[in-house]
């Protein structure tokens, strides 16, 4: 069996693993507490998944997911490890905001990709910052990117109830975007938009160019080991630099995408948490493209059949933190014992894979 194909399967099945231990755990306390556990994931599964509208609720959720956690994988293989999505993601929603709200008269052609870009470029730079600090100061990014995450939301949520406030509102919030700015609809009462299209044009471009490319395999071996990289000529300082920013970029693309695609302005606070659940999809996906475009996709329809669970069964969509939780611990677990699942189903058959297995 090829390698890759090997590895991948060996991903799913991880994956699915920890799915159902985490659903077992789930399930004890839901019995513990008195609930029909049952019940109350069939809930959880009609509310992601049955139903056009549920459906594409959960798309619209894992939309930005995908996009963010996309960036935080392009960082970790490349051994940078950007943890400051948050921010990024609010400084990304600010620009395309503000260029949504004050370039009037623009046809949607030209002023939906002067927005997007305009989200790439703040979050790229936003994220240059720790990458240059890590470069140049040796300082560590992981501390300097998160504290950056709290400069930039309290920035944005301070821009939003002073100078960019609406006027009038009651709330802390912008004034609404330009309609040549908003992305279109693709369904009648969703609010499902076209940004789904460029979500799987970038997951396709990232994966070409990851494993397609020579740059794509000098983040690779930069990641893998630095040390051989540079004594092989690589200018390891300029591909990390190239890979914060552009993790950044799309963490700033993700923010974008729920101000032009549905929301249409932004209040305050308005994606609590998305930038670290991005680190979530990120380790979940295993840092593969295609494993982050499945894994964003399952913690989105996890989040909207949370929200129908509660409504439906009263149980708190906390507990969606606590399985969210499990299935990253449980990868992680699995990737580090590297426990070969093909080679330990195929020992009973006597297959090639088993035996390979087992020496």
């Amino acid at each position: 069996m090829n390698k890759r194909v090997r590895s991948a399967l060996n991903s799913c099945i991880s994956v699915a693993l920890a799915l159902l231990l985490a659903f077992a755990v789930i399930g004890v306390l839901l019995v513990w507490q008195g609930y029909n556990p049952l019940k109350t994931f069939l809930a959880l599964l009609e509310g992601a998944f049955v139903g056009k509208l549920n459906l594409s609720a959960s798309i619209v959720l894992a939309i930005p997911l995908v996009l963010g956690g996309l960036g935080i994988a392009l960082s970790f293989r490349c051994g940078i490890f950007n943890i400051g999505g948050e921010g990024q993601l609010y400084l990304g929603a600010f620009a395309a905001t503000w260029l949504g709200v004050n370039l009037a008269g623009l046809p949607f052609w030209l002023h939906i990709p002067i927005c997007l870009l305009g989200s790439m470029v703040f979050g790229g730079l936003w994220a240059l910052i720790p990458g240059w600090l890590k470069i140049r100061r040796g300082y560590n990014e992981t501390i300097t990117s998160v504290l950056l995450n709290y400069v930039g939301v309290n920035f944005v949520n301070y821009t939003l109830s002073s100078f960019f406030k609406a006027e009038g509102a009651l709330n802390h919030q912008s004034p609404k975007i330009q309609p040549s700015a908003m992305l279109s609809k693709l369904m009648k009462g969703s609010e499902l938009n076209t940004s789904l299209f460029l979500t799987i044009l970038i997951v396709l471009l990232f994966y070409f160019i990851f494993y397609k490319t020579d740059v794509g395999f000098k983040l690779r071996m930069v990641g893998e080991n630095g040390e051989t990289a540079r004594t092989s000529g690589v200018n390891t300082r300029r591909y990390l630099l190239l890979a914060i920013i552009t993790s950044g970029a799309l963490s700033g693309l993700a923010g974008s995408v729920q101000v032009l695609g549905y929301q249409h302005l932004m209040v305050q606070n308005f994606s609590p948490n998305t930038g670290y659940d991005i680190i979530s999809v990120a380790l979940m996906g295993n840092l593969h493209p295609i494993g982050v475009a499945l894994a964003g996709f399952l913690l989105g329809a996890l989040r909207n059949g949370a929200s129908v669970m509660q409504i439906m069964m009263g149980v708190p969509v906390t507990i969606l933190y606590i399985i969210q939780g499990i299935i990253i611990l449980s990868v992680l677990g699995f990737n580090y014992a590297k426990i070969d699942f093909i080679g330990l189903l195929s020992r009973p058959f006597g297959g090639k894979a088993g035996k390979e297995a087992v020496q």
